[in-house]
């Protein structure tokens, strides 16, 4: 996990204050966590905090630069307004650098066409791991191989290839991804598609 800046101000509480934030362009967001006594209200730029989600991620380490002093932190909730699709507060988790921390890392599945081609179907079970390790070994995905899966395999919590240093907190017998055959009326449609051949008009 490699580490990014992000420039934060201390905020005053309450709902007026958080519209003047608003305002302003800036999200409210709270800092608590590793050697803290209380926690920490503060604020972050809108555009700067949705720039530094899509260019790395949400499990990226943070160097939080509050009133001249940097700490280190993750992120550790994102609130979002599901109407308006957009980020209404962020939860900052100190941490320190030399203990293991839990994450929630989204699963990539490649293969998927290789898959589909065989004739079956990719059901999803689970899209994302809890994992733990130190906060610098953290990986912003996990890649989880499909394409040598036939129909009926399987794929396990336990099955899923994590990097040295990391070890998986979820059930080692919970379903990531299974591949199921096509139903019945599936089959026949798929294949009456492909015995139609295209009429021609005669002039």
């Amino acid at each position: 996990m490699q580490s990014v800046n992000i420039e934060a101000i201390k905020r005053d509480t309450g709902k007026y204050a958080v519209r003047r934030l608003k305002n302003k362009g800036y999200i409210p967001a709270i800092l608590y966590g590793k050697d803290m006594t209380e926690n920490i209200p503060v604020a972050v730029e809108y555009s700067n905090l949705q720039k530094l989600l899509q260019k790395h991620g949400r499990n990226v380490l943070l160097n939080v630069i509050v009133d001249g002093s940097t700490l280190n932190a993750v992120i550790k909730e994102i609130q979002e307004d599901t109407l308006k699709g957009k980020i209404i507060h962020v939860d900052f988790q100190r941490v320190s650098m030399y203990e293991e921390i839990e994450a929630t890392v989204p699963l990539k599945f490649e293969g998927i066409g290789i898959v589909e081609s065989k004739g079956g179907i990719v059901q999803h079970q689970l899209w994302e791991l809890t994992v733990e390790s130190l906060p610098t070994k953290i990986p912003q995905e996990i890649v989880v191989d499909l394409s040598n899966l036939n129909i009926g395999d399987t794929i396990f919590v336990r099955d899923i290839q994590v990097p040295e240093g990391v070890k998986v907190v979820d059930d080692p017998d919970e379903v990531v991804v299974s591949v199921l055959a096509p139903r019945q009326g599936e089959e026949e449609e798929e294949e009456a598609k492909e015995t139609e051949t295209p009429q021609t008009s005669e002039e």
